[in-house]
């Protein structure tokens, strides 16, 4: 028998693109967890952040924070557990703060650092511009143990060459809709194994559905079995270059898009039992 796991990204996936938005999709996805669907949150947000949205929903799930960079409630993953065993409720790949910054400045060239603005930098307003965000929302957003959001105000060429010394450095850089994130050597894919494994058992293979966006998806949706790609207003829609097996693209935008790709992929699981 095949498990679907659901891995999703949040922002522009399961949230409204622009506003953020979830209401209007809030009881399709608690049905879904009453029925036994393993969803796991797998976003660019920080635990703090990840945590209010379950708050919101009065739910507690595993989640994957800071671009893979670690993995929390995993106590809470459905699988294979024998009488005895110990699941440890979180891992950690991540690098710390002060870890990146130290490789920020050690192996970044002083000339990158000129077209940078660190959002630890920015003044409160500029950080409110920056995000979109205000209040206690842009206290969650500033919530990092394992990355640093920074502005790049330079040439493309130049951009290239920053990514380029920061994975020489051991580090990664990733890129969102609003600022770029300096990481340690992870990104959304980094947990797809263990979850796997974590939620496999002898009677039943765990299946794993991700769904996504933006570029910064791509790791995810290509080391899932099914890609649900979930269409950017007013952008181009994302193009997996190396895809799995079976891809889902739905016409609408998050967060109705969200749940007519989740609808198609149980049906497809279904078919194929």
């Amino acid at each position: 028998m095949m498990r679907p796991v659901f891995i999703t990204d949040l922002d522009g996936t399961l949230l409204g693109h622009d506003d953020f938005s979830f209401t209007p999709i809030r009881d399709d996805f608690l049905n879904l967890l009453n029925r036994g669907i393993q969803i796991i949150f797998n976003s660019s947000k920080t635990a703090s952040e990840i945590r209010a949205l379950c708050d919101d929903l009065d739910v507690k799930l595993p989640f994957i924070c800071e671009n893979g960079a670690a993995l929390f409630n995993a106590d809470l993953l459905v699988g294979d557990i024998q009488i005895g065993d110990t699941v440890p409720s979180s891992t950690v790949l991540g690098t710390t703060v002060e870890g990146l910054m130290e490789a920020w400045d050690k192996a970044i060239d002083p000339a990158l650092h000129r077209h940078c603005m660190l959002l630890d930098a920015m003044g409160l307003k500029a950080k409110q511009r920056v995000l979109g965000l205000a209040g206690r929302q842009l206290s969650r957003a500033l919530d990092r143990n394992f990355s640093v959001l920074f502005s790049f105000y330079g040439p493309h060429e130049a951009f290239a060459d920053l990514c380029s010394q920061a994975a020489a450095a051991g580090l990664r850089v990733h890129s969102g809709g609003r600022v770029h994130c300096l990481s340690g050597q992870h990104d959304k894919s980094s947990f797809n194994m263990k979850i796997r494994r974590r939620c496999s058992t002898p009677a039943s293979e765990a299946i794993i559905i991700g769904f996504g966006d933006s570029d910064n998806d791509i790791a995810l949706l290509s080391q899932a079995d099914v890609a649900c790609v979930v269409p950017r207003p007013r952008q181009p829609l994302l193009q997996l270059a190396d895809p799995p097996p079976k891809v889902i693209t739905v016409s609408q935008p998050a967060p109705s898009g969200w749940v007519i790709a989740a609808s198609q992929a149980l049906a497809l699981l279904e078919k194929q039992r």
